[in-house]
């Protein structure tokens, strides 16, 4: 048998947890019912959904109606921004966010242009940092909402949310933040951040795909983007996935109860990597490693594609990414490097790791090694 793969794109997609796959089978096997129904089968499926969402809301520190399940990160981030901006739409028309903002937020953002919407861009510096007082310098009196997230997808940076939160609140403009690479790998707790709204992804944090969450904290007004039933506090109709909501609510239980252990884990599995690394010539580590988030670095490395790498990778037994699914599904270079500076050329240039906390320090010094071989041989093939 050749040596078993190891998985290091979990800012991607991480490995559904087993106390989210057990809850899961439990209500596939049981639940039938609608939880909109008003017979035995369908109060039972309403207790379930209902239970789900209390303990998604302990996890995360709110109201259990504050808790809006949604069917991924990005409809949560659809129904955050472009709901909250319309239902704001009487005091304003403009929506600030960083340059950095995930794709889902971004996209949302500009979605809203046909309404009147303008949006307003905080630049980053060349790590990538947002400055807060820069921030909320550009807060205006016609902002609608502003959008910062908690750590970005590609450099790992953690931002000053809670700062931000507490200038926006003086100003009475709502903040959304994107806390879903975040969940997991740091503290969060919707009354810490100060947040408005948050969104999340289930399988940012091993829980299934095709489950998020939108949490509106109140008295935070959001316009639902899907009408026809009752369902979700009105702002999201249809039969809700039970299923998937159980799901995320355990691996949520799960991520709070081992964040502690699981960020101490991936900051030592990380610094054994780039230690193993040291060997090679011609990378850096792109983002501010001091306000780093645990478990995820993008690197630079001269002389090689990142897509060639990757495939190398691939081939190696060893899965990395070239940076957000989202942002780089296409031919497009990504928005968050170039917003940092970074020439076209050297954003196509890049690589991210991101381990999950069960890899093992041997392992990641395996990948480091084998990082090494591939981008020495691509330099090689290139000098011919």
């Amino acid at each position: 048998m050749g040596r078993p793969r190891l998985y290091l794109d979990t800012a991607a997609a991480a490995p559904l947890r087993p106390e989210a796959a057990a809850a899961m089978e439990r209500v596939l096997a049981t639940l039938h019912g609608n939880p909109s129904s008003p017979h035995a089968e369908g109060r039972a499926a309403k207790d379930a959904l209902e239970d789900a969402r209390s303990r998604a809301a302990a996890a995360l520190g709110c109201r259990p109606r504050e808790v809006i399940f949604t069917s991924s990160g990005t409809e949560a981030a659809n129904l955050g921004v472009r709901g909250a901006a319309l239902a704001r739409a009487a005091v304003g028309h403009r929506v600030l966010l960083s340059a950095v903002e995930h794709p889902c937020v971004l996209e949302a953002a500009k979605a809203l242009a046909p309404a009147g919407f303008q949006l307003a861009l905080v630049p980053v510096d060349e790590q990538g940092r947002v400055d807060a007082q820069v921030f909320l310098d550009a807060a205006t009196p016609d902002t609608a909402l502003a959008c910062l997230m908690l750590a970005n997808h590609e450099t790992g940076n953690v931002y000053p949310v809670a700062t931000v939160a507490e200038g926006l609140r003086r100003q009475r403009i709502p903040l959304l933040v994107d806390a879903s690479l975040a969940f997991g790998r740091l503290p969060v707790r919707l009354a810490e951040l100060g947040a408005d709204l948050l969104v999340l992804s289930g399988h940012k944090l091993g829980g299934p795909k095709g489950s998020g969450a939108l949490i509106v904290r109140r008295p935070t007004r959001v316009e639902p983007l899907l009408v026809g039933g009752l369902q979700e506090e009105r702002l999201r109709a249809g039969t809700e996935n039970l299923a998937a909501a159980v799901g995320l609510a355990a691996a949520l239980e799960a991520c709070q109860r081992e964040q502690a252990s699981a960020a101490q884990r991936l900051e030592a599995g990380v610094s054994a990597f780039l230690d193993a690394l040291a060997a090679l010539a011609g990378w850096r580590r792109l983002g501010d490693p001091t306000r780093a988030l645990p478990g995820l670095v993008t690197l630079e490395l001269d002389g090689v594609e990142g897509e060639a790498v990757m495939i190398n990778m691939d081939l190696a037994g060893c899965a990395v990414a070239t940076g957000s699914t989202c942002a780089l599904g296409g031919t497009d270079v990504s928005p968050s490097l170039l917003a940092m500076g970074l020439s076209a050329r050297r954003a196509a240039s890049t690589i991210r790791v991101s381990p999950g906390p069960d890899a093992t320090q041997d392992a990641l010094v395996g990948g480091a090694h084998a990082l090494r071989a591939a981008v020495e041989r691509l330099r090689s093939l290139a000098r011919r």
